[in-house]
């Protein structure tokens, strides 16, 4: 049986209450960290190219803003969606909404969970840099799966869309962070139909882990229905760009030993990482 959703995520438990300025402070490192990394290496890790300072400047103060913005914006819009979904039973959807918009979430609140987003959605980039194209495939193996069901199932199912949907939207907007530093919008993608089922699997593994499946048996099975959750639109898109007589060659089948073996990983570093917290001596609780 489905247990009671939980209080707090493994997130929430790592960073719970610092300060607003420790919060900003956090926003603009991780911003400026994604906005230096896009800058730098936008589609390899090869960091030693030379470039034009002035280039880079003008790059990377570009980056910084499109993240700390989107950051923050998610992170404000998940609150008010939040906050509408309970008001909005006594009252009606329009008038909650307006009600929380006038009276927004204490900054506090919303600069925390913008540290998450921007946090995971470069976790999601990094791991996107681990890629390996093989033959005339258009999907190459990434890192990806593994960042997004650790996403989710750090974040909970409301910030694990979130952040993907960050991912998604620095994508779109012109940043390097897909698989082999690409970019662009997901429908002219051929593997865009993964990206779509990042944001499904995320919500999915989230939700089952705020309900009590974040160990063992049951933690593997909630990230392999998140994985299958990822393939159903990754499939569809991908069939439309190869034809559906390829669509399992090249989408499925050279995807399920790694699969399984990032599964099984990210089953591994969850409850280890609970049990670090659980561990940790109340001196070195920083965050607190």
């Amino acid at each position: 049986m489905i247990s009671q959703v939980r209080t707090a995520t493994l997130a929430q438990a790592v960073l719970p209450r610092p300060r607003v300025s420790t919060f900003i402070g956090l926003i603009l490192a991780l911003g400026l960290l994604t906005a230096i990394f896009e800058a730098i290496s936008p589609s390899s890790f090869d960091l030693l190219d030379p470039f034009s300072w002035g280039s880079f400047l003008k790059d990377a103060s570009k980056d910084l803003g499109i993240v700390v913005s989107f950051g923050v914006a998610l992170a404000y819009l998940g609150q008010l969606a939040k906050a509408t979904a309970v008001e909005g039973h006594s009252r009606p959807v329009l008038q909650a909404v307006l009600s929380k918009a006038v009276k927004p979430a204490p900054w506090s609140v919303v600069l925390g969970d913008a540290v998450r987003i921007i946090a995971f959605s470069l976790l999601i980039t990094l791991f996107a840099r681990i890629s390996i194209h093989f033959g005339d495939n258009p999907v190459p193996i990434t890192g990806q799966t593994l960042a997004v069901l650790l996403t989710g199932a750090a974040l909970g199912s409301r910030l694990g869309v979130l952040a993907t949907l960050m991912y998604l939207a620095q994508g779109s907007a012109g940043l390097h962070v897909y698989a082999g530093g690409g970019y662009g919008l997901f429908w002219e993608l051929a593997s865009g139909g993964y990206l779509v089922g990042f944001v499904a699997a995320a919500f999915l593994v989230g939700f089952l882990v705020e309900r009590g499946w974040d160990r063992g048996a049951r933690l593997l099975l909630a990230m392999l229905m998140g994985n299958v959750m990822l393939y159903i639109p990754g499939l569809i898109q991908l069939a439309l760009f190869v034809g559906w007589d390829k669509t399992l060659d090249y989408g499925l089948y050279p995807f399920i030993p790694g699969d399984l073996a990032k599964l099984y990983v990210a089953s591994l570093l969850v409850p280890t990482a609970w049990t670090m917290l659980q561990l940790r001596p109340r001196k070195l609780a920083i965050w607190r």
